[in-house]
C-alpha cells in the first residue's frame, strides 16, 4: 500500500472510529430499553441460553467492580470497534490497493454502515465480525496452533450470537488456506473426529439445552423495570424455527425484496468482476461468491434485518478476499 493510500485508509478509518465513539456516547442514553442494550443484557442467571455468554460477562464484572453496566457495555463496544479497525487496516497493510479496492472500502454497507444505520450501531455483530478479523490475521506456524485458534474463536463467536454457525464455511475457507498454501501439511483423523463432537456439541447446547432457561430469572437478575420477556431482543429468544421463519417472510414484500436485491447487486460489483484469483484450483471470484451467498441464503430467511446480514456477509467475504490478496492467490 502506498504512502497516500495509507494515510488516507487511516484518516478514513479514524474518522469513522471518532464518529462511533460519539454516537455511542449519545446512546448510552437510551440505555436500557433500547434494542441493542437488551441484546447485551442476556446472560446465564436463567440457566444456559444462546448470545448469553457476553451477558453474563458483563453481569459478573459489574458486580465484581461495581461498576454500572451500561458503561461496561459501551467500553467493550467501543473496544471492539477499535479492534475491528485496527486489525482490518493491518490486513489492507499487506496488499496493494487499487481502484477496485477503493470502491470496497468506501462502500456504505463496509466500514460506515453502522454510522449510515445508527440501529445497528453497538450490536454484536462487531464482536462476530472481529473475532472472525483476529482468527483470519494470524500467523500460524502449526496446525495445532491454526486448530486450536478455529476451535476458541468460531466457538467463543457461537456463544456471542448463533448467527456464527452460518458462517462456519468462512471459517473452515480461513483453515484451509493456511494449512494449504502456508503450513503445506495433512489434517489428521482425530482432528476430524474433534471438529464433529465440537460442532455437535455447539449446536446441542444452542438448540435444546437453550430452551430449559427461565427468561424470568435472567430479566429479574437486573431490576429493570423497562424489560420484560417482550423486550428488544428477549422477545426474540422463545419463538422457535418456524415462527421466526413466518415473521421473517410476512415482511417480504416485493418493495423491501427489490431494495435489498439492488443494494446487494451495487455493493457485489467489485466482488464479481474486479477482482480475480489464480492459484486456487476450482475456486474462481464468482464461485466462491456464489457458494458463499448461497450458503447465507438462510440468514435472510431468519433475519427480518436484512441491511444487518448484508452488512456481515459483506465483512466475512471482505476479510477472505484481503487474506487471499495475502496469500498472492
Amino acid at each position: 500500500m502506498n504512502l497516500l493510500k495509507k494515510k488516507v485508509l487511516f484518516f478514513y478509518f479514524i474518522y469513522l472510529i471518532l464518529g462511533i465513539y460519539v454516537y455511542s456516547l449519545l446512546q448510552i442514553n437510551e440505555f436500557p430499553q433500547k434494542y441493542v442494550f437488551t441484546e447485551w443484557l442476556i446472560n446465564y442467571q436463567g440457566g444456559f441460553i444462546r448470545r448469553g455468554l457476553l451477558g453474563e460477562l458483563i453481569f459478573y464484572l459489574s458486580t465484581v467492580l461495581n461498576l454500572e453496566i451500561k458503561y461496561l457495555i459501551l467500553i467493550v463496544q467501543l473496544l471492539f470497534y477499535t479492534i475491528y479497525f485496527i486489525f482490518y487496516y493491518f490486513l489492507f497493510s499487506k496488499i496493494k490497493i487499487n481502484f477496485f479496492w477503493i470502491l470496497i472500502i468506501f462502500s456504505p454497507i463496509l466500514f460506515a454502515y453502522p454510522l449510515i444505520e445508527l440501529m445497528s450501531l453497538g450490536r454484536k455483530d462487531i464482536l462476530i465480525i472481529s473475532f472472525f478479523l483476529i482468527y483470519s490475521s494470524i500467523n500460524y506456524k502449526s496446525l495445532n496452533s491454526l486448530y486450536f485458534s478455529f476451535i476458541f474463536f468460531f466457538g467463543i463467536s457461537t456463544f456471542v450470537h448463533e448467527i456464527t454457525f452460518f458462517y462456519l464455511f468462512h471459517y473452515l475457507m480461513i483453515f484451509y488456506i493456511n494449512k494449504e498454501f502456508k503450513l503445506k501439511t495433512k489434517i489428521e483423523k482425530f482432528h476430524i473426529y474433534i471438529f464433529f463432537f465440537f460442532l455437535i456439541f455447539l449446536l446441542y447446547l444452542n438448540l435444546f439445552l437453550h430452551n430449559r432457561a427461565i427468561i424470568d430469572e435472567i430479566i429479574n437478575s437486573y431490576n429493570y423495570e423497562e424489560i420484560t420477556a417482550y423486550s428488544g431482543a428477549f422477545s426474540h429468544l422463545e419463538p422457535n424455527l418456524l415462527t421466526v421463519l413466518r415473521g421473517t417472510l410476512s415482511q417480504a414484500t416485493i418493495i423491501n425484496v427489490t431494495k435489498f436485491v439492488m443494494v446487494f447487486l451495487l455493493n457485489s460489483l467489485p466482488f464479481l468482476y474486479l477482482i480475480k484469483f489464480k492459484n486456487i484450483k476450482y475456486f474462481s471470484t464468482q464461485n466462491i461468491f456464489v457458494l458463499f451467498f448461497i450458503l447465507s441464503l438462510p440468514v435472510y430467511a431468519l433475519v427480518l434485518d436484512w441491511g444487518r446480514v448484508i452488512y456481515l456477509n459483506h465483512n466475512f467475504f471482505s476479510v477472505l478476499l484481503l487474506i487471499y490478496f495475502r496469500f498472492n492467490l
